[in-house]
C-alpha cells in the first residue's frame, strides 16, 4: 500500500507536535485516501498515525467531470472561511443557496 509519499505534506505530530512525514499512503477510493505518518521529532517520540483525505465538496466545478463523482458545490469563501471571526470553532451549516446539486 505505497503511494507518492514526497508530495504529501508534512503535519503536525498530535502527540508532541514536533514535524511528521508521510511514511506511506494508499488510494481506497476515487474520494477517500489513508496516508501513514511518522514523527520524526529529535527527541525520538516514535509516534506513527493514520490521516484520512476526503474530497468534501467542489468550489469549481470539473471540465472533465466524472460520473461516480458528485460533490457539493460551494463558492470559496463558504468553503475556506478564511476571514471569518469564528474560525475558531467548528464550521456551522451551509447557508441555504450555496450548494447546488448535479
Amino acid at each position: 500500500m505505497t503511494g507518492e509519499t514526497g508530495k504529501l505534506p508534512h503535519v503536525q505530530c498530535p502527540a508532541c507536535g514536533g514535524k511528521a512525514f508521510a511514511r506511506t499512503s494508499g488510494k481506497h477510493s476515487l474520494t477517500y485516501r489513508e496516508a501513514y505518518y511518522h514523527c520524526r521529532n529529535p527527541d525520538a517520540c516514535g509516534h506513527q498515525f493514520v490521516v484520512e483525505m476526503v474530497a468534501t465538496r467542489s468550489v469549481k466545478p470539473s471540465r472533465f467531470p466524472r460520473p461516480k463523482v458528485v460533490l457539493p458545490l460551494t463558492t470559496w469563501r463558504t468553503a475556506a472561511n478564511d476571514r471569518a471571526a469564528n474560525d475558531d470553532g467548528p464550521p456551522g451549516e451551509p447557508v441555504a443557496g450555496t450548494m447546488t446539486d448535479r
